[in-house]
């Protein structure tokens, strides 16, 4: 199947887009005075002087920071930085970095929330916040942008090329987030802001955001206290179309394999977003050679959302019995583009998420300065805690099944075109029984991080060799997850709930869509807001108490601890520097939690979600595994001339798997209901795997830098990663025995078994361009306008899972990314457009049914105005998703796994600074 690409006309977006521009003269904001930058060891003594000499305001003044920022980095760097205090052209700080050379972001609901670096999965990418990691309650290594708004950063740096003082880092990069800090802003300053946000595709009003910050100096500039706080309240709606994969068809009756669809879905996610965050800071600074840090972030963010699913259609699955086909067209993959046929299986359902996530962390540090020598010593505790609440309500079919039809190949990459026949009617709830309420509720993860660290500096004022800088660091995390599920049941509920089935009619739903597939805009669903009116969810549970699914339990912690030296040489001239080092770290992991007993059976239909499956017994199990590895890592630049760096890296990275991964837990789940006997039936047993090694990568980079102006810079990058111990999914089947709850009946189903494994090693090559420059050479208003343009290509190869297995292609990477920016910049307005985009990568190589998921690719286009009213005020818009950009993903025949709609975004508000 070929794919296809549609694109909305921007000439309809640029109206509406002039329209709400004009509406930001009417709202009330935000805008600190003095952009400030937080004092870091990686920046030059002679960016102080560079900084000094900017004189542009805005905009253009970030771009001509974060230059001054990359040139004077002794490492092989990137960055963004504040146009005001906390101020950028972005909400969200993802956002903010995908304007930076070779990163891009991934989205959830239409906002940013992880980064890739150089068209790599978001897991490569290590993200400190003041120098440290924060706990996440997601289980992975990846961070969680959509937990901080941008208002908190003074300045974020990409670091690309390691050094030995870095915390063991990304294989792709190191992110640093620096707060604001009150001693390096001096004085008073007060900013406020208050914004509202309009999401289109709801089309549900004005949602607001507020924050603000003080900062002050206290004891004739000793002591600086800031505080700043960010309350937001965000609605969405998220529409997609999606299917499970392919399955060979059981009613082919041959020659070969015919594949059809397993199961196609409608969902309409309605939801809002309420975010509360804050940031707090005291600097003590007695003398000049004495400091005291307390600062501490607190994150609370609760996302709950309704999912409306309707015509859930397992065309593939056969719990009714098999669905003969009545006509098909097939390709030459032997995939059933097109289908009609009898018998079919449907879930009438609709889910009710609520997820509470509470992160903080906190640090004490310290730093004294005793002629030469710098110490430097932290003490940090963090915590996350996620609860989780996830409630489905189903309804299915009753047999006989429905007469259905689906077209794949109508709009390629995009929905099905699909209906009924034989006078089927999905409306009508007399085509379907009540199957009760199941779920889990308030299962909480918890991810908890002890860090302690002492760094020192030793410089010297001649020969060439400038500093020595050494130091240890001490990490204890750990991560547990307990699932709390509830029995499926209808307890406490009348025995007719024919009543709380629903027509859903969303106005929206699909409007932005125009393609050619013509599929059902309204469907049956549950009325949510009824039922738990009548019967709250408390209620419920009360009288049907939550269990533990024990194989589902987690429980990894590690312990870390790090050492290192690390030299910084010099030319006589500073023409030339380099540093060059080692760092030595050991890991202590420990896994436990309870495996299958031996002898356990599975039992469908005892808690969980509708098509979960748990175990009759379990045993404890606990397993340990520690490594040890030293990390060189060398970096040097030269100076040709005023303007022109050529800088070279060599290290050795380490990585440790996601913990979510290194976990004892099995949890299994059926693809449908039980079919009738005979029919094979599917499910799904997902593993961890405690005995993960640890990525480990042998990377070299060579750049060249242009400076041609403040905000001006032409430079080029080549890089190698030699990775080893990549971790992949591994699938395999195995048929296991399960008992039907209720019936006691006993049934075979077919496993597909996912566990990440170890992969061979494989090499990563890439190379990156960025270009940005500031048209002042031109006349009048042309002087003030601004372009960027960055692009990476990355070259890879396929990986060996298992001796004698075919190679499958890295996950999550992209061949080419690139961004495209203007901006326009008179100290009174600005404008800032910026186009990303990210070309497809491989989801998973595999998946469950062997077909795999690859995202296509995407590309967004945002825009952003500012007006300056005076120096105390001024009023900004926001457009997100300018071009109502689709998320697609594939399988490996081309046909549509998802076709999601986020819609766009707009923002209007004032910024006011005292």
């Amino acid at each position: 199947m070929t794919k296809g690409m549609r694109t909305p006309r921007l000439v309809a977006v640029m109206k509406g887009t002039a329209a709400w521009t004009a509406l930001a003269v009417a709202s009330l904001l935000v805008a600190p005075a003095a952009a400030q930058e937080g004092s870091t060891d990686q920046a030059d003594k002679a960016k102080a002087s560079e900084d000094e000499e900017i004189i542009v305001t805005g905009y253009a003044a970030s771009i001509a920071r974060a230059l001054a920022n990359k040139r004077s980095a002794d490492v092989i760097s990137d960055g963004i930085a504040a146009e005001d205090i906390g101020k950028y052209p972005e909400q969200n700080i993802a956002e903010s970095l995908q304007r930076v050379t070779g990163v891009q972001i991934t989205r959830n609901l239409g906002e940013g929330q992880f980064l890739s670096v150089r068209g790599l999965d978001p897991k490569f990418t290590n993200t400190l916040y003041n120098g440290r990691q924060v706990p996440s309650a997601s289980g992975t290594r990846a961070f969680d942008f959509q937990v901080l708004t941008s208002n908190f950063a003074s300045r974020v740096d990409v670091y690309k090329s390691p050094s030995a003082d870095l915390i063991e880092s990304g294989l792709a990069a190191t992110v640093n987030m620096q707060t604001i800090e009150p001693l390096a802003i001096g004085g008073r300053k007060i900013s406020l802001s208050a914004e509202g946000n309009y999401d289109q595709q709801l089309d549900g009003g004005l949602d607001p955001h507020v924050s603000a910050l003080y900062s002050d100096v206290f004891a004739g500039g000793k002591l600086g206290v800031s505080l700043a706080v960010d309350i937001s309240d965000r609605k969405f709606n998220s529409q997609n179309f999606s299917t499970d994969g392919v399955v060979p068809d059981g009613t082919f009756g041959g020659p070969g394999t015919q594949y059809r669809v397993f199961g196609l879905h409608q969902n309409d996610l309605i939801g809002s977003n309420r975010r509360r965050s804050g940031t707090a800071m005291i600097q003590f600074r007695p003398t000049d050679n004495l400091e005291i840090k307390l600062d501490g972030i607190y994150s609370w963010l609760a996302q709950r959302y309704d999912m409306y699913q309707g015509n859930n259609w397992y065309t593939g699955a056969g719990a009714l019995g098999p669905s003969p086909t009545a006509s098909s067209t097939v390709d030459a993959d032997g995939v059933q583009t097109a289908w009609r046929g009898t018998n079919v299986f449907s879930w009438v359902q609709a889910n009710r998420y609520a997820f509470v996530q509470e992160m903080y962390s906190t640090a004490l540090s310290g730093a004294l300065t005793l002629d030469k020598l710098r110490v430097t010593g932290e003490v940090s505790y963090g915590r996350a805690v996620e609860k989780t609440t996830q409630t489905y309500v189903s309804w299915a079919t009753r047999s006989p099944g429905a007469s259905l039809y689906y077209d794949a190949g109508v709009d390629p990459g995009g929905p099905f075109s699909f209906g009924f026949y034989n006078d089927f009617n999905p409306m009508d709830p007399a085509n379907y029984y009540f199957f009760g309420v199941q779920g889990s509720y308030k299962q909480p993860t918890t991810d908890r991080i002890w860090n302690g660290k002492i760094d020192a500096t030793r410089e010297f004022d001649s020969g060439m060799l400038r500093a020595i800088r050494f130091g240890v660091n001490f990490q204890d995390r750990q991560l547990t997850t307990t699932p709390n599920n509830m029995t499926n049941s209808a307890v406490g509920l009348p025995a007719d709930m024919t009543g709380y089935l629903t027509v859903h009619r969303n106005p929206n739903y699909f409007s932005s869509y125009d393609g050619p597939a013509q599929f059902p805009r309204t469907f049956l669903t549950v009325d949510l807001d009824s039922l738990f009116a009548d019967y709250p969810l408390d209620d419920l549970v009360a009288l049907n108490p939550p269990q533990q699914a024990l194989t589902r339990t987690t429980s990894v912690r590690e312990r870390s601890q790090a050492g290192y030296v690390r030299l910084d040489l010099a030319s006589s001239d500073d023409q030339f520097k380099m540093n060059v080092g080692a760092r030595i770290v050991r890991t202590d992991q420990a896994s436990s939690g309870y495996i299958p007993a031996p002898g356990a059976t599975l039992v469908y239909g005892l808690f969980g979600g509708p098509n979960s499956l748990s175990y009759t017994a379990a045993d404890v199990l606990a397993q340990k595994h520690d490594y040890t590895y030293v990390l060189p890592s060398l970096n040097a630049r030269y100076q040709i001339g005023n303007d022109l760096l050529v800088r070279f890296a060599a290290a050795r990275v380490m990585q440790r798997p996601d913990m979510n991964l290194l976990g004892q837990a099995s949890s299994p789940n059926a693809s449908s209901g039980p079919p009738p006997v005979g029919t094979t039936w599917r499910g799904t047993l997902t593993q961890g795997n405690p005995n993960l090694k640890p990525y480990l990568s042998d990377q070299l980079d060579l750049s060249f830098e242009w400076y041609f102006g403040k905000q001006s810079m032409l430079g080029a990058a080549l890089f190698l990663k030699d990775v080893k111990n990549l971790v992949l999914t591994n699938y395999s089947e195995q048929v296991a025995d399960v008992t039907l709850y209720g019936t006691g009946e006993v049934r075979p189903i077919t496993l597909s078994v996912a566990q990440p494994v170890n992969a061979e090693s494989t090499t990563i090559k890439g190379a990156e361009v960025g270009y940005q420059q500031s048209l002042d050479f031109l006349p009048g208003f042309l002087s003030k306008i601004g372009v960027r343009a960055n692009w990476t290509h990355i070259w890879y190869g396929s990986v060996v899972l298992n001796q004698g297995s075919p190679a499958v292609p890295l996950t999550g990477i992209s061949k080419d990314t690139y961004n495209l920016g203007a901006y326009y910049d008179d100290g009174t307005f600005s404008l800032h457009a910026g186009y990303n985009y990210r070309s497809r990568w491989v989801q998973d190589p595999l998946s469950f049914f062997g077909d795999g998921i690859f995202t296509e690719g995407y590309g967004q286009l945002d825009l952003a105005a500012n007006y300056r009213i005076n120096s105390n005020l001024s009023v900004n818009a926001w457009v997100i998703n300018a071009t109502e950009s689709a998320l697609r993903q594939t399988n490996r025949y081309g046909v549509t796994r998802l076709y999601e709609l986020s819609g766009r975004r707009f923002t209007v508000g004032v910024r006011a600074n005292f």
